[in-house]
């Protein structure tokens, strides 16, 4: 016999994908979901930790929980996303996606939403070592991201939901001084632009790690510290060999679907 909480978790997808809840909306809370679904109250909050882990529920600190405002996975394609034709492919608006992470949002009829920092720093001691900089000095230039998804019918005031935190490095003597340093760079995004000033990525590599969030992380993406989330540390090289952009991407995993593809040489 299965444990109670994975009853109740049940019970709480149903309602969810039958439509009973709706997305936005805030499930009751464990006394009265208890009383509901004929449970009890320790039950009841075990399963809505599960749901949420699954991405259907969000939750709030003091506020209870939610039913997730995008209740399917946000797919990263990590093969083809980078191409110039995908990051800056045309919007339903006659304009131009701002690079991947616009593009695969439009695609799903999602409205990318981002709050962008810039800075100029002193990079930590591994970025320091992967761009080639000096540890000691302002030689990096930063751009922070807090990434949202809000739906096609968002009023330009609603953020949305929280999906993404994006930090890159670029080197200064590359960047400084260039619209890199603008909030919004253009179509096709930073890419597009160091492809103009003449670093054409034409190699990436990605390493992946599965984690639990930062206090921090967890708190602006709204997870539980139990949940996970994906690092990928993204490195972009040029023809000559030089890293110009490492950028590390913060992804909860009941959001995200990681895809990959490459062809085999078994020659």
């Amino acid at each position: 016999m299965s444990p109670e909480y994975l009853r109740v978790a049940e019970l709480i997808r149903g309602r969810i994908r039958d439509g009973t809840w709706v997305p936005g909306q805030r499930i009751p809370a464990a006394p009265a979901l208890a009383e509901e679904l004929g449970s009890d109250r320790s039950a009841c909050e075990r399963a809505v930790r599960v749901v949420a882990m699954q991405g259907l529920l969000t939750t709030k600190q003091g506020s209870g929980a939610y039913v997730s405002r995008i209740l399917h996975k946000i797919r990263r394609d990590g093969t083809s996303r980078y191409q110039k034709a995908k990051r800056e492919e045309a919007t339903a608006d006659g304009g131009q996606a701002r690079g991947a992470f616009e593009a695969e949002l439009r695609r799903m009829g999602l409205i990318p939403r981002n709050m962008p920092s810039v800075r100029r720093a002193v990079p930590p001691a591994e970025i320091a070592e992967i761009l080639g900089v000096d540890p000691q000095a302002e030689s990096v230039l930063v751009r922070d991201r807090r990434m949202y998804a809000a739906p096609a019918d968002a009023a330009p005031e609603d953020l949305g939901t929280p999906v993404q935190i994006a930090t890159t490095y670029i080197p200064l003597d590359i960047a400084g001084g260039t619209v890199l340093e603008n909030y919004d760079t253009g179509p096709g995004g930073m890419i597009s632009r160091l492809a103009e000033m003449g670093h054409v990525q034409v190699r990436i590599e990605e390493t992946i790690e599965d984690r639990e969030p930062t206090p921090d992380e967890a708190k602006f993406l709204m997870l539980d510290q139990r949940n996970r989330v994906f690092e990928i540390t993204h490195l972009a090289r040029t023809e000559q060999g030089r890293i110009v952009e490492a950028t590390v991407h913060v992804l909860p995993t009941s959001m995200w679907q990681l895809s990959y593809g490459w062809d085999i040489d078994d020659n």
